[in-house]
């Protein structure tokens, strides 16, 4: 593992959200956009609490959806990275 897979993410206080049935919607008020995730997306969100980290969202997404572990891994490396470039998400502090 890691270092990048042992950080927990968490949303960004300049971001504001909801979820709508299984889609998450984000507002970022800093670059006057709004967001919408699908259901992937959306889940990686809700995980991007603090507690989660990159690991432990991957395995969460092979369990919860049709995805091997080394593709799930991929998956939440990009979202992540995606959402640090936005500045909707920042690292949890250890």
């Amino acid at each position: 593992m890691t270092r990048e897979d042992s950080r927990r993410p968490v949303h960004s206080s300049q971001a504001a959200s909801r979820i709508y049935g299984e889609d998450a919607v984000i507002i970022n008020p800093g670059e006057n956009t709004v967001r919408l995730l699908n259901s992937t997306g959306s889940r990686l969100w809700q995980l991007a609490d603090g507690m989660h980290t990159a690991e432990e969202m991957a395995v969460i997404l092979t369990e919860e959806f049709d995805v091997d572990l080394p593709h799930a891994r991929q998956s939440v490396a990009r979202f992540l990275s995606e959402m640090e470039a936005k500045d909707l998400i920042t690292w949890a502090e250890d």
